[in-house]
């Protein structure tokens, strides 16, 4: 449906208020586009965005046109972020290079506040908006995404994304149909998270799970159902489907779960997952990695229960002082660290559009900023302790306990005769484990 919507212009972005729903933009854009919508209920949201690009060459442009997507100031980059960030040559933006004019659709799954939010489209060269379409799910964990997606004609270009925001996923089950074309037949690849799903049935077409075959040609069309276990854990996923000919792509089924049913187990993946990062986000402020990961292993051990995360994400949305993301680092924490830390000022302050606080909840979203939020918070307990002359560098206990109930703003004065809690030996016990493997 199209909803009551009005547009503004202001210095050099165009600004489109939009109720819910389906707006058919239908415009190129060679400036920043805002696209500013209104929540009814509090929870998990869809928001579904389809553009065109096109390459160098066509119609005489000189450069590749891209797009990319910030939601409430949050950008997305490579999936294993490296020194030189990316931002427009990734799953989860447009890039003419590889539509060459076709469109591309994008499906963010994220947890948004009830009232105003805001999508900026952000144009290099230049893109075609083709619609953006809002859908609220509530706290819904089994989810039926009706696509009815035929792809254009083209030859094996990205065809839907879907992005996931600080989620897990269970299983991904898959609704499509593909057809026979005289000599050639429609092909679909699947990466998720930059991994290909091979095709165990094809020699030739080991990249494309669902790929042409003989029986095609006898059957005209070919009806596919599949359900894939992703075991994929909270953080941001990119799932990515490529298209060959014009497959069409009619259901996702998602279930939004963890696949461990042991903490431990849930916890012991998603150090495993960000190692790489935990140890460079723990180098740059000289924290050892081995608390850093040990403090995430305690707080990822308490919260397994996808419903516990939506409730932590719109307590945070309301303001309210509770925990976000991998590290579960606290919204008022956050804001803190923030005043010490310089390299943590990711909020545009003067957005005034954008809600700090809804910026900083979408921030903590992101497993690699929340990371860096973690890795502060120790960083900031160590040195106010080894300032007043106590060394806590091998005292992980006590570093455990700062992190579980310090508060920045009115942190606990260094004294000597100071105790482990619970959570605090717990992350002794894990650290010595961890030191172990």
């Amino acid at each position: 449906m199209l909803s009551n919507s009005r547009m503004i212009a202001l210095d050099n972005c165009e600004f489109f208020y939009d109720i819910i729903g389906l707006i058919k933009v239908k415009k190129k854009i060679i400036e920043p586009y805002r696209h500013i919508f209104e929540i009814f209920e509090s929870g998990l949201v869809g928001i579904f965005v389809s553009v065109r690009c096109k390459a160098k060459g066509q119609d005489d442009l000189d450069n590749d046109e891209d797009l990319r997507v910030e939601i409430n100031g949050l950008s997305f980059r490579e999936n294993s972020p490296k020194k030189n960030i990316q931002r427009f040559n990734i799953a989860p933006a447009f890039n003419g290079s590889k539509l060459r004019g076709l469109k591309k659709k994008i499906i963010f799954l994220t947890v948004l506040k009830k009232g105003e939010n805001v999508i900026d489209l952000i144009p290099q060269e230049s893109a075609f908006v083709e619609s953006i379409e809002i859908k609220e799910f509530s706290n819904n964990q089994n989810l039926n995404l009706l696509i009815n997606e035929k792809a254009e004609d083209g030859d094996r270009r990205p065809w839907i994304t879907l992005v996931l925001v600080d989620l897990p996923l269970k299983t991904l089950g898959v609704d499509l149909i593909t057809r026979w074309h005289y000599r050639d037949g429609d092909d679909v690849k699947l990466i998720i998270d930059g991994d290909i799903q091979k095709n165990k049935f094809s020699i030739f077409n080991k990249n494309w799970l669902w790929a042409s075959s003989v029986f095609k040609k006898i059957l005209k069309k070919e009806e596919h159902s599949k359900i894939i276990t992703t075991k994929l854990s909270q953080g941001i996923h990119y799932i990515e489907f490529w298209a060959d000919k014009t497959p069409v792509l009619y259901n996702l089924k998602l279930d939004i779960r963890h696949s461990e049913t042991i903490a431990e187990e849930k916890a012991s993946n998603i150090i495993k997952k960000y190692s790489n990062q935990i140890k460079l986000s723990a180098q740059e402020l000289s924290v050892d990695p081995v608390v850093v990961g040990a403090v995430i292993y305690q707080e990822q051990s308490t919260n397994v229960n996808f419903v516990d995360t939506l409730s932590d994400y719109v307590g945070g949305l309301l303001s309210l002082n509770t925990s976000i993301g991998i590290g579960q680092v606290r919204v008022k924490t956050a804001e803190g660290l923030e005043k010490h830390y310089s390299e943590l000022n990711f909020i545009d302050k003067d957005d005034s559009f954008i809600d700090s606080n809804m910026a900083r909840v979408e921030k903590l979203k992101d497993p690699f900023l929340n990371i860096k939020y973690v890795v502060a918070k120790i960083h900031f307990s160590l040195e106010r302790w080894r300032e007043a002359g106590f060394d806590l560098s091998n005292k992980p206990e006590i570093l455990g306990t700062l992190y579980n109930i310090e508060d920045v703003d009115d942190p606990i004065k260094p004294h000597i005769d100071s105790k482990a809690n619970e959570f605090g030996k717990g992350v002794g016990k894990i650290m010595r484990k961890l030191k172990v493997c």
